[in-house]
């Protein structure tokens, strides 16, 4: 009985040595085989993309937002793209040389179709672009196009442009329509929603079906690849429209892709993987310097506002920091040049309600003016041998003079030679300096020039005084004057420099104790005590007990932006400055910009689109009057470097040097404060294999790129070269060996 079981065992183990044998045979040959194979996407399968958005309108010839602009983007090609690995514009139906803004030649491109199998042709391109500079379907590639010339060869195109502007370069990312497509098209079609059926497009996808359910309050729109394209894994893209968050949210467990850009799901589902990215767009402050012209001033007001403390406030994840206007690593922050913001204050004639009521109350002691300002010029000598007093305190720019570039109220030369350029306008009658009369001037010229010169005695050893008056229906008016103190002695120059700054911090002491004077004459006003004593010992006031205080204006369209406005408030208040905050919209700034309302502050979107080193509309004086020159600078050398930006395409080294020229511009005028961009979470589902998507890109439609790449299935190919008894047997030695 012992003797069958020990049998039985035996069989038992040697059945499962067998097992095991076979297994582990067949585990070894399948990695052996296996070793060096290759993964290869199957070109299969269908992924959906959602978002939340009506109906798109589908017409590429229009201003197109977000959603419409993307999924246009999925069916139509243009002349040029934008390559967010590469970084740069690329060739899309044609390759351009694009190195003369007034002149481009684009040459088509081979094996270029329509979904319809006909060749894409210049014919088509031309028609495109005849139908957008003759009408007004869309007013900004209209006047990009204005004064246009577009001429063909054969598969070549040119395009002639007076006007040496980037922006021109917007036009050739326009979607293209086949001439067919244009020929038979009514204008009402034109101007409004694009027909779904028997469409022919250009990009990789077609419309091959639109549904609804209205169960889900969902509408489906499939995009089948292009039947001559191949280059796609993916077989079909099904955009999912819903109507709104809540109905999103209901469905979302199924989703595969959303461009989740306000956080509706976030990190709440574990299979949908986040690629954060930013745009080309931040959230900035900027200062009216209309309103605050005191540079120290509106430098302590972007020193208080701190950006790492705003950015947790909002949620420091979901944000990036912004350094500067070109969103590179060097800052436009600027640390304090005066520390005493008191004193900044009062030289505005603002006070706390102690010295408010100190200056009001009559004093027992007599004051004598020359004794203070005797012992007020010894501090001043003492503060100008220690550096603390400067001129930059009652320095200003010349508003008239454009050469030389820099010419401030006060200027300290030792060229006994320039010639000074003013501008003027046509109905001047005549133009004097001091007492001369310009003899070269005409009425009508647009500028006028005066040497400053020893030998026409125009210009003298120690101080010269120019004013500047205008003559105009026989009324003269000063415009402005300013100073060049002259020695061509260097060291003397300095010597007369530090006496001309005293003499003017002297006679500035000598207004202050002309108003203390007569405060000590003025009896007291009862009624005007109390109000001084039941103001708020905090703030600053003036003369009229009116509280100083700054308006800020800012867009209210986005949560973050209304905390950000509070931040902005709470934080100067920390510093006594009253805020009050007045939330508008989109509509709402540009008629606070064309009726120029009295704000203090904006807070304020920026998009600079596809070239993100042309920031002319926002710091160029021409963009004053009714454009998006929101901080009001008018400044020359600004001007300058901001049209040598934009008026030709330029390598990289040449942008940079030019963008720091401008940001230590910015930086010492302290007119804005770049505070953060959103971090936008692109979510796609962890099945979906081999996403690729840089840090940035030019903005949300260029998300599409991610579809070259992806794939859902994949299968393995052997490599049988090599696959031998023996090639097993050394790979079974290097297993073993280690």
């Amino acid at each position: 009985m012992i003797h069958n079981k020990i049998i039985k065992l035996k069989k038992y183990l040697f059945l499962i040595s067998i097992v095991f044998l076979v297994i582990s045979s067949s585990q070894l040959i399948y990695i052996f085989l296996y070793n060096d194979s290759k993964l290869i996407p199957i070109k299969w399968g269908t992924v959906s993309e959602w978002l939340i958005w009506s109906f798109p309108s589908l017409n590429p010839l229009k201003p197109l937002n977000w959603n419409n602009k993307y999924i246009v983007s999925l069916l139509y090609r243009s002349l040029l793209k934008y390559d967010p690995i590469q970084n740069k514009i690329v060739s899309d139906l044609a390759s351009c040389d694009i190195d003369n803004l007034k002149q481009i030649e684009c040459y088509l491109n081979n094996n270029i179709f329509w979904s319809n199998w006909e060749k894409i042709t210049t014919d088509d391109i031309i028609a495109t672009y005849n139908l957008l500079q003759n009408t007004w379907v869309n007013k900004i590639t209209s006047s990009l196009l204005n004064e246009t010339t577009i001429e063909k060869n054969n598969n070549t195109i040119i395009f002639k442009n007076n006007s040496r502007d980037i922006n021109f370069m917007n036009i050739f990312f326009q979607p293209i329509l086949s001439k067919s497509t244009i020929d038979s098209i009514w204008n009402d079609t034109i101007f409004w929603d694009f027909p779904t059926r028997e469409q022919i497009y250009s990009w990789d996808f077609i419309i091959s079906n639109i549904s609804s359910d209205s169960t889900l309050w969902i509408t489906k729109i499939f995009l089948t690849r292009n039947e001559f394209n191949n280059n796609w894994n993916i077989s079909k893209l099904i955009i999912k429209l819903f109507p709104n968050t809540n109905s999103l949210l209901q469905n979302k467990e199924v989703v595969n892709i959303f461009n989740d850009n306000r956080n509706i799901i976030g990190d709440s589902i574990p299979r949908l993987k986040s690629h954060k990215y930013t745009l080309p767009q931040y959230v900035s402050l900027f200062i009216n310097i209309n309103n605050i012209n005191n540079i120290n001033l509106r430098n302590h007001i972007f020193n208080k506002i701190n950006t790492s403390n705003l950015l947790k406030l909002i949620w420091e994840d979901n944000f990036k920091e912004i350094n500067n206007p070109y969103l590179t690593e060097k800052s436009v922050n600027k640390s304090l040049s005066n520390k005493n913001f008191e004193q900044i204050l009062s030289t505005l004639g603002y006070y706390k309600k102690s010295k408010i009521i100190s200056n009001y109350l009559p004093s027992t002691k007599k004051y004598s003016n020359e004794v203070n300002i005797e012992k007020k010029s010894k501090i001043i000598d003492l503060n100008l041998k220690n550096e603390n007093l400067t001129i930059e305190k009652f320095q200003t720019d010349s508003k008239y003079i454009i050469s030389p570039t820099y010419v401030d109220k006060y200027n300290f030369i030792t060229k006994g030679d320039i010639l000074l350029e003013w501008n003027a306008w046509k109905n001047i009658d005549a133009i004097y300096i001091n007492d001369y009369k310009l003899t070269n001037y005409k009425k009508g010229n647009s500028k006028f020039y005066y040497r400053l010169k020893l030998s026409y005695n125009t210009l003298k050893e120690w101080t010269n005084s120019y004013k500047i008056i205008f003559e105009e229906n026989w009324k003269k008016e000063l415009k402005e004057e300013i100073f060049f103190l002259y020695s061509n002695n260097k060291k003397k120059l300095e010597n007369y420099k530090l006496a001309f700054i005293k003499n003017l911090y002297i006679q500035k002491e000598k207004e202050k104790e002309k108003i203390i004077e007569a405060t000590v004459k003025v009896e007291i006003d009862k009624n005007k005590l109390e109000k001084l004593s039941n103001l708020d010992e905090k703030f600053y006031y003036n003369d009229d007990l009116e509280k100083y205080s700054i308006d800020l204006y800012y867009i209210s369209t986005e949560k973050e932006l209304e905390e950000t406005a509070y931040f902005v408030k709470n934080s100067l208040e920390e510093i006594w400055i009253n805020v009050e905050l007045f939330p508008i919209t989109i509509s709402d700034l540009s008629q606070l910009l064309t009726e120029k309302k009295n704000y203090d502050m904006l807070l304020t979107w920026v998009n600079l689109w596809y070239f993100d080193y042309n920031i002319f509309p926002y710091y160029h004086s021409s963009q004053v009057k009714n454009w998006y020159n929101f901080s009001n600078i008018k400044k020359t050398s600004l001007d300058i470097l901001l049209e040598d930006l934009k008026s030709e395409t330029k390598n990289n080294s040449d942008i940079e040097k030019i963008k720091n020229k401008i940001i230590d511009i910015l930086k010492k005028e302290q007119i804005v404060k770049t505070l953060y961009t959103p971090k936008i979470n692109l979510l796609i589902d962890k099945n979906i294999k081999n996403v690729k998507i840089p840090s940035t890109l030019i903005n949300k439609t260029e998300r599409k790129f991610i579809y070259d790449d992806i794939y859902i299935k994949e299968q393995k190919i052997i490599n049988f070269e090599n696959k031998w008894f023996f090639n097993f047997i050394n790979f079974l030695v290097q297993k073993l060996n280690g």
